[in-house]
C-alpha cells in the first residue's frame, strides 16, 4: 500500500504519443575481440561471426531509408580491431544524427580526420575512476584510456568519458572527478561526462526472444551492484555541483537505455538484434528478417511499452526501459516492477524484498558492511 501511494503522488503529464516510431537508435557490437580482460565486461571474449562492412552499410542504409536515425553507436568488444571501421563509420555518418565510437582506449584510432572531425561525431571512453581502481577494474588500462582522452582534447576531437559505478569505485568516484577537473584541458566545450550502474546479468536471464545473443557474458554482481538510495545519493550530488572543465550529461539515476525516449535497435556481430542492449537473447537475426520486418517488430513493441503510460516517464524520472528491468536493478534488488523500483528510489523508501521469491532482501544489503 505505501508502494502505492507513492507511486500515485507522482502527477501524470504527457506520455508518449501512441503514433509509430519516427527516428530510431542503432547500437551495433561490431566485434566481441578486445586486447583487454576487464572483469565485469558482459562481452565474452569468444569467436563470433561478423557482419561485413558491406553488410552493416547496408542494414544501415535500408534503416535510413524508412526512419530517422537519430544516433548510431559503434561498440564491442573494441572496435578499432575492425580493419574496416573507417567504411562502417563513414556509412554511420551519411545516415544518422550523431555518431559515436565506444573505445577502451588501448588501440590507438586510425580513422581519417574527415571522419573523426565531422560535428555529429565523438568519442566514449571507459574511465571508471582513479587509477589504481581503474587498472584493477580494467586490466591495467588507464595510461591509455587516459592518454587516449587527453589526445583527442588537445586535437579538438569531441570526446567524453563514461564511468561504470560499482562497489570498487563508488566511494572514490567523486574525488576523482575533482582531480580531472583540476587536472584535464578543455577545448571550446566543457568535457561530457556520466557514469552507468554495473550490469546485474543474472537479473537479465531469459530477457529477449529465443535467440541466443553472440558472447553475452554473465558474472556473479551480488556484492558489486550499489543499491538505489546510494545511486540516487550519487546522481543528486553530481548533478549539484559546479564543475570548471566537466559538463555532466545525465538525467536520471539509473540511465539504462531511454527506450522512452528514443527507442533502439542492439544488434550483436552477427546481427542478431534485440531492443535491450544487455538482453542475453535476441529476437531474430537481421540475416534472417527483412529490414521493414524487424522496424514493425520495434514499432509493435513501442506501442506496448509499458513506459508510455507511466508516471515516472511523465514526470521525467525515468527514461525508459525496454525490459523493466533497468539493467538488472529491478530484479537484483527484488522490486516487483520498475515503478515500484523508481518511485521507491526518488521517494527515499525501499520495501523489503519477496523472500518467495528469492531475491537479495533491499533492508538486508543496505545494512552489509562491503570492503
Amino acid at each position: 500500500m505505501q508502494n502505492r501511494i507513492l507511486i500515485s503522488k507522482l502527477s501524470f503529464s504527457q506520455g508518449i504519443p501512441p503514433e509509430k516510431t519516427r527516428s530510431v537508435s542503432l547500437d551495433l557490437a561490431l566485434t566481441s575481440r578486445c586486447p583487454l580482460s576487464c572483469r565485469y565486461c558482459t562481452v565474452e571474449k569468444a569467436p563470433t561471426r561478423e557482419l561485413t562492412s558491406r553488410k552493416w552499410n547496408e542494414v544501415i542504409r535500408s534503416i535510413a531509408g524508412l526512419k530517422t536515425i537519430e544516433s548510431i553507436s559503434l561498440e564491442g568488444g573494441e572496435p578499432f580491431l575492425r580493419e574496416d571501421l573507417p567504411e562502417i563509420l563513414a556509412s554511420a555518418l551519411r545516415h544518422a544524427r550523431q555518431v559515436k565510437i565506444v573505445t577502451g582506449g588501448s588501440v590507438p584510432s586510425r580513422l581519417p580526420d574527415s571522419l573523426v572531425f565531422d560535428p555529429r561525431f565523438h568519442f566514449e571512453v571507459s574511465l571508471d575512476g582513479p587509477a589504481p581502481i581503474h587498472n584493477f577494474l580494467r586490466d591495467q588500462s588507464y595510461p591509455q584510456a587516459f592518454h587516449f582522452l587527453r589526445d583527442c582534447l588537445r586535437a579538438g576531437i569531441r570526446v567524453r568519458f563514461r564511468t561504470v559505478i560499482s562497489r570498487h569505485n563508488l566511494p572514490h568516484y567523486e574525488t576523482w572527478l575533482e582531480e580531472l577537473d583540476r587536472s584535464l584541458e578543455r577545448g571550446k566545450e566543457k568535457i561530457a561526462f556520466f557514469f552507468d550502474t554495473i550490469i546485474a546479468p543474472r537479473a537479465l536471464c531469459g530477457q529477449g526472444g529465443s535467440r541466443r545473443r553472440a558472447s553475452v557474458r554473465d558474472f556473479p554482481a551480488d556484492l558489486l551492484v550499489p543499491s538505489p538510495l546510494e545511486i540516487q545519493g550519487l546522481f543528486r550530488r553530481i548533478k549539484s555541483r559546479t564543475f570548471r572543465n566537466l559538463r555532466f550529461l545525465q538525467n536520471e539515476p539509473v540511465r539504462g537505455c531511454q527506450a522512452g525516449a528514443s527507442p533502439s535497435i542492439s544488434f550483436d556481430p552477427a546481427g542478431i538484434y534485440s531492443f535491450c542492449c544487455e538482453s542475453p537473447n535476441g529476437l531474430g537475426s537481421i540475416l534472417d528478417h527483412s529490414i521493414e520486418a524487424c522496424l514493425s517488430f520495434l514499432d509493435d513493441a513501442f506501442q506496448n511499452l509499458s513506459c508510455r503510460t507511466c508516471p515516472c516517464y511523465a514526470d521525467e524520472i525515468c527514461r525508459g526501459c525496454w525490459t523493466g528491468q533497468k539493467c538488472g536493478m529491478v530484479g537484483h534488488w527484488g522490486f516487483t516492477d520498475c515503478r515500484e523500483f523508481v518511485a521507491a528510489m526518488v521517494g527515499e523508501k525501499i520495501p523489503l524484498a519477496s523472500k518467495e521469491k528469492g531475491m537479495f532482501p533491499v533492508e538486508r544489503a543496505l545494512r552489509m558492511q562491503f570492503p
